[in-house]
């Protein structure tokens, strides 16, 4: 059976998602639909991306994924279809792909050229899904568009590299519901640059010189529980994306308060790596 996934900043609280589940099964009845996340913070392409690039790889070889950020089409904003890494995505070309077309080459990308059959310019619903369900009969990608060989791109995604001066300049780009900040600093970028030396990492007023492999790791355990006070503590980590992360230990902004509410850390902030 089929699957197709959806990542859209819709929210649950209106009618969208189920609009537009409804018509996938219209569509495609023997088909199973994934929702990968439905609270992306709206219009936000590069929480998209990282959200994206961090869930897909988990689906098996031909799963569809639409994306429904941004996705009014125009002629600055075309819908397009990727073939990529075994899987299919269908969104708009806005950079939202960028976070993986950095390190997978795309197999085929087409501009989507199909009409808009829905009764409004609810894109998701008018071409996004005839295009999925089309993929999922086995359909290939040229009967809907036009070959083309390029995307835009997020250059903000990437982090910039200062071999000279020992820098990695890199900045928020997700908060996750923890409050952690996540930053768009690869494991592999970190360890490449650093080559084993001693570090700092800078974030607003606050400096790291270790990077913890878990977040209990912060925990003395040689400490009677009673007598702990572990709540609160703040950490660098990779976090199981392999980006560097900067998080309070069991934070909840609803108690404790997470990185971004007690550190003042923010999207787009930077983060610092400086190789010593």
């Amino acid at each position: 059976m089929p699957i197709i996934t959806l990542t859209t900043d819709f929210g649950t609280k209106d009618h969208f998602v189920g609009a537009v589940k409804g018509s996938i099964y219209k569509e495609l009845k023997e088909v199973r639909v994934v929702d990968i996340s439905h609270h992306i913070t709206p219009f936000s392409v590069t929480e998209t991306a990282y959200i994206l690039k961090n869930s897909y790889k988990h689906f098996p070889a031909g799963t569809i994924h639409i994306v429904g950020v941004d996705s009014e089409i125009s002629v600055e904003n075309r819908p397009i279809a990727i073939q990529m890494d075994g899987q299919y995505f269908i969104c708009c070309d806005n950079g939202i792909l960028s976070m993986i077309t950095n390190e997978i080459n795309p197999e085929k990308i087409v501009e989507i050229t199909i009409q808009n059959t829905a009764e409004n310019n609810f894109a998701i619903l008018g071409v996004f899904i005839k295009v999925a369900c089309h993929i999922a009969r086995g359909g290939m990608l040229d009967v809907i568009g036009k070959q083309i060989s390029d995307i835009k791109k997020i250059f903000e995604i990437q982090p910039r590299v200062n071999e000279e001066q020992n820098q990695i300049a890199g900045s928020i780009i997700y908060i996750d519901n923890f409050g952690n900040v996540n930053s768009n600093i690869s494991k592999s970028v970190f360890h490449s640059v650093g080559k084993g030396r001693a570090f700092e990492i800078t974030a607003r007023n606050y400096k790291f010189t270790k990077i913890y492999e878990k977040y209990n790791d912060v925990v003395d355990f040689s400490i009677p529980a009673g007598k702990r006070q572990d709540d609160g503590k703040r950490l660098a980590l990779f976090n199981s994306a392999d980006f560097l992360e900067i998080s309070i230990y069991r934070s909840n902004l609803k108690t404790v308060g997470g990185a971004t509410s007690l550190l003042g850390l923010n999207y787009r902030d930077n983060i610092t790596v400086r190789f010593i």
